[in-house]
């Protein structure tokens, strides 16, 4: 078994810049303290080197997995201190007198009553200095007592296991799919008959090179192979190969010569990778051929393979297996025609295959297991691999104590059928780098088979941290790029599909979830309680990620405060008197209650100085505590669907707020200051008191602007039409308006940013006249998405009059998506 390093490789790798940052700042260290961080900054590169030799042992011992384990909680505890550091010493400051916090940010102006300020500044963060001190000592001691174990333990690769992997060569899993006995296949046949047919193509003489994708264990080798045989059995090609490539390929020793010999030319002599491309190209010369390249991992093994190919216009064909779809389309001769992806067996052919392997052909499932065969089933959601590896897990075993073990977790424990499906699935996760296995294994904080939304996990994993800086990208850009690359690896599923084709929501296919939280416990990286279950975590050492799910009246996470203390978020499906206390959790960034039923206690709220993500959207909240304010690093609140009917004045302060999401809230005063908002989502922003769309339009820097409006709220002469001057609103790139609307209309030159405009109508204006104008006066427009409940007169004017201006007089001749009653037209 691998020792579970992963993500934790990343995080220690971040902390030496970390530390190096810290050093770089104008806080006032205690003697000594500089020359500790600066000792903490240069063992940890060191410790991190160790670190990836632990994970190149194949089989570690008790010492190497208790020695990881320690590093993680150190690693843990000094991101924690590095967070803390500048808001006990500046915010401390700010807490403990008014002047405090204005003379860290005037220190380096000069004069007299600057350096008084210094000083002031100084005497009353000096006991937040002393603890920290002494905490950077305690991590000192820690980190030397680490070092010495590395030192005693030498985490080296026994001899003669070169790469730390044991003498004896690996089995490749994919060795069953490659000689599976067609007749045991199910669900194969018209998947075969479909690639066959694209692979021949009509008899095209140009060579054409056809890709397979899709997720690990869904059959593409199997698949490949059928085809293979097929196509061979009907004498199509002149000669044919099938090589696999594989995550440490040997292009030389394995793949070209392997070809070499199927294609009947035995190569004796050599190394030389010059040569062995030249005879293969001679072999192949004049000749017809069919040449499988499965389990293609990089572009670099592709680039030097297809170098091999001569196009003599004979009709030879290339089939690529890979997990990868961008890959798979550059590979492919057309990247649209040329690729098939894989699909999952439908739920008669998944109980076929289950049924067949742990029955018997033709026999049915035992009566008292029927329940669990249906969950079981169903949880292998149509994955080919794991339906036969679960199968084969349970094969002739007819106590209802085994099956039960699979019914929460299809990886439990460590039968051979089960390490073959977790060995396919560590080839995927092993191949991501460190940021993107972070990323991946945060989703095990969500339940299995949940839709998550991608702007509530994309703020989420940004909040956590692990989105890194980018020159020429925002870290939501950047972050959205980490999601993409993950559906291309074909490790998530994307659903419900924006104009642009990015995903709104995206989810985990069950088998893919269970293998994330098997690591994730390994890591320790999430902590899963399930109210219906038995605790999913059993490591018992500190919760940095908690997941309560399935959370009832009772509470769940009362009697574990002392190891919860140190949890860096919190995420609740369920009752919320599930929610921990949050008085003692001072390293808290996020904390998600998201659709909690019953009263949440927000008691202590105010003391997460490092929040940083705050959803409390469709919860019985009814009230914001006045002092939010405080949350100095809060990035994103969502109140969205609850009961606050006014957000507090002091949310003003909140200068690194992102993304205010205030639902049906009244919006406080002066939040024309607040500049760093770049999405807000509110309501009513036309009630009573007169629009606050002027002082929204003075935000410097939004760019995405969400409102809710209801017609019989509207004053003043306003009732009939909602309107955009040509002022404010510099930035905004995406507008949408929801509700009961009067009409809509853009002036000459408003909103020049705007990208996508999104209108939400209940239905259309009552006399059947056009309900939107102006859109030709947007001059950035692309894309245009009207919908309607339902379709009436006035719906139907606003649609004609819309695709006209788009197709006849706007110059961009916006794309125009239009939705009655929920479906397209």
């Amino acid at each position: 078994m691998e020792i579970a390093v992963g993500a934790l490789s990343g995080m220690v790798d971040a902390l030496p810049a970390k530390l190096g940052d810290l050093l770089q700042q104008e806080y006032t260290l205690l003697s000594g303290a500089r020359g500790d961080v600066g000792f903490l900054q240069s063992e940890l590169g060191t410790m991190n080197a160790a670190l990836l030799r632990c994970e190149s042992l194949e089989s570690p011992d008790v010492q190497t997995r208790a020695w990881v384990a320690q590093v993680r909680d150190l690693a843990y505890d000094i991101e924690d201190w590095i967070d803390l550091f500048a808001h006990r010493v500046d915010g401390g400051a700010a807490t403990a007198s008014p002047g405090a916090a204005a003379a860290t940010t005037s220190s380096s102006s000069g004069g007299f009553l600057s350096r008084v300020r210094c000083c002031v500044n100084k005497v009353t963060t000096l006991p937040a200095r002393h603890v920290i001190a002494t905490e950077l000592q305690e991590l000192k001691n820690r980190v030397i007592e680490l070092s010495k174990q590395r030192k005693r333990y030498r985490f080296d690769p026994p001899p003669g296991r070169a790469g730390g992997r044991s003498g004896a060569a690996a089995v490749d899993p994919r060795l069953v799919a490659l000689y599976a006995d067609t007749k045991s296949l199910v669900g194969l046949d018209a998947p075969v008959k479909k690639v066959s047919e694209m692979v021949i193509d009509g008899d095209k003489t140009e060579l054409k090179v056809l890709s397979i994708s899709g997720m690990p264990g869904a059959g593409k080798t199997t698949l490949a192979a059928a085809v293979h045989r097929r196509l061979k059995e009907e004498n199509k090609f002149h000669c044919s190969a099938f090589v696999s490539i594989g995550q440490k390929p040997d292009i030389v020793g394995k793949t070209l010569k392997g070809i070499l010999s199927q294609i009947g030319n035995v190569y004796g002599g050599g190394e030389d990778i010059g040569r062995l491309i030249g005879m293969l190209r001679d072999e192949l010369k004049d000749k017809r051929y069919l040449i499988v390249i499965d389990d293609l991992w990089g572009r670099t093994e592709w680039s030097t393979l297809k170098c091999c190919f001569r196009d003599d216009n004979l009709g030879s064909r290339i089939m690529v297996t890979t997990r990868n779809d961008e890959l798979a389309k550059e590979c492919s001769s057309n990247s649209d025609e040329s690729v098939y992806k894989t699909g999952l067996l439908s739920d008669v052919d998944s109980k076929d295959l289950f049924s067949n392997k742990a029955f018997g052909k033709g026999k049915d499932c035992p009566s008292h297991l029927k329940d669990l065969y249906d969950i079981i089933v169903e949880r292998c959601g149509g994955l080919p691999l794991a339906i036969s590896s679960l199968a084969g897990s349970l094969a002739h075993r007819f106590s209802k104590d085994e099956w039960e073990r699979y019914e929460s977790n299809l990886l439990p424990s460590s039968h051979s059928d089960e390490l073959n499906l977790k060995q396919i699935l560590n080839l995927s996760y092993n191949d991501l780098p460190s940021h993107l296995k972070s990323c991946m294994l945060y989703l095990s904080i969500f339940p299995n088979k949940y839709e998550i939304d991608v702007e509530r996990l994309v703020r989420r994993w940004i909040a956590e941290g692990f989105i890194a800086d980018a020159r020429h990208a925002s870290k939501e850009e950047t972050a959205r790029s980490y999601l993409t690359d993950l559906i291309s690896r074909n490790l998530i599923q994307a659903l419900h599909l924006r104009h642009n084709g990015t995903p709104s929501c995206c989810t985990l296919h069950p088998v893919i979830h269970d293998f994330i939280v098997v690591k994730s416990m390994e890591e320790n990286f999430v902590t899963v309680l399930d109210a219906k279950k038995e605790a999913l975590s059993t490591n018992n050492g500190t919760v940095r990620r908690l997941s309560l799910q399935n959370s009832v009246k009772q509470d769940l996470a009362g009697a574990r405060n002392d190891l919860i203390k140190h949890a860096r978020s919190v995420t609740v499906f369920g009752h919320a008197n599930g929610v921990p206390r949050l008085n003692d959790m001072s390293v808290l960034r996020v904390l998600d209650l998201e659709g909690c039923n019953g009263p949440v206690c927000l008691d202590g709220l105010c003391k997460l100085i490092l929040l940083r993500y705050l959803n409390l959207r469709g919860t019985d909240v009814s009230e914001l505590p006045a002092q939010i304010g405080e949350l100095r690093c809060l990035e994103t609140l969502d109140v969205r669907s609850t009961k606050v009917k006014e957000l507090p004045a002091s949310i003003v302060r909140l200068e690194k707020l992102m993304h205010l999401l205030a639902g049906n809230a009244k919006l406080p005063g002066e939040i024309s200051k607040m500049n760093g908002l770049l999405t807000l989502s509110c309501a009513n922003v036309w009630k009573n008191t007169g629009s606050v769309l002027p002082e929204l339009a003075d935000l410097a820097n939004l760019r995405e602007l969400e409102l809710f409006c209801d017609a019989s709220e509207i004053s003043g002469d306003n009732k009939t039409r909602v309107s955009f001057s040509s002022d404010g609103f510099k930035r905004l790139n995406q507008l949408s308006i929801q509700g009961s609307l009067p009409s809509v209309a853009f002036v000459n030159s408003s909103l020049r940013k705007v990208e996508v405009l999104e209108l939400k109508f209940e239905k259309g204006i009552s006399d059947g006249s056009n309900g939107v104008s102006g859109i030709e006066h947007l001059p950035s427009l692309k894309h245009v998405l009207i919908e309607f409940s339902q379709k009436d007169a006035g719906a139907t004017a606003t649609i004609a009059s819309v695709r006209n201006a788009a197709e006849m007089v706007h110059p961009n001749h916006p794309y125009v998506s239009v939705k009655v009653d929920g479906k397209a037209i």
